[in-house]
C-alpha cells in the first residue's frame, strides 16, 4: 500500500519508526493542551485499570492506534486540561479521545505533509488488541505522575 512503507519505516538503530517524531507530537500535544510535559521512556505503567481509546487511520494507509493511560492518570490530565476538578468519567473519556485525535493528525501532518488522511471517530475500548501486523509500543512519562501508552499497530499486506 503506497505510503505504509513510509509510516513504518524504521530508521536505522531505532526499535520503533519515527521515534523522534513520535515523541516531538505527543510532548507538543501536551504541553499545549495540558501544560503538561510528556517525556519518551522505557518505562511501563503498572498493572492498573486504564482508559483506552482507539481510532483508525483509513487512508492513505490502514493503521490502527491506540492511546492508554492508567485511571488516575487520565482524571489527573481531564483535570488539567479543563481546569476543573469536577469531572465526569464521561468526560475524562472524551478528553483521552480528543488526545488521541490531536495526536494521530499532528504525527500524520508531520511525517506525510503533503498526503490527504482520513480518520475513524475515535472510541474508547477495553483493551488495545492491536490484531495482526506490525505493532510499535511507546510508553510517555507525563509529568511524573504516570505513564501513557501510545501504540501503533500496522495491518499486513
Amino acid at each position: 500500500m503506497a505510503g505504509e512503507s513510509d509510516l513504518f519505516f524504521i530508521e536505522q538503530g531505532k526499535k520503533r519508526p519515527h521515534e523522534e517524531a513520535v515523541a516531538r507530537v505527543v510532548g507538543s500535544t501536551f504541553e499545549k493542551m495540558g501544560f503538561m510535559e510528556a517525556r519518551l521512556t522505557d518505562e511501563e505503567p503498572p498493572p492498573s485499570n486504564s482508559i483506552t481509546t482507539v481510532m483508525e487511520i483509513l487512508s492513505p494507509v490502514q493503521t490502527r492506534m491506540f492511546f492508554s493511560a492508567p485511571e488516575h492518570l487520565g482524571w489527573s490530565i481531564a483535570e488539567n486540561l479543563y481546569g476543573l476538578e469536577d469531572l465526569t468519567m464521561e468526560a475524562v473519556g472524551d478528553m483521552m479521545k480528543e488526545l488521541l485525535n490531536t495526536i494521530t493528525g499532528g504525527l500524520l501532518s508531520e511525517l506525510m505533509p503533503d498526503t490527504p488522511f482520513t480518520l475513524s471517530i475515535p472510541t474508547l475500548c477495553e483493551d488495545t488488541q492491536a490484531g495482526v501486523g506490525k505493532t510499535f509500543v511507546y510508553h510517555f512519562n507525563i509529568d511524573n505522575k504516570g505513564i501513557v501508552t501510545m501504540i501503533l499497530c500496522g495491518n499486513d499486506p
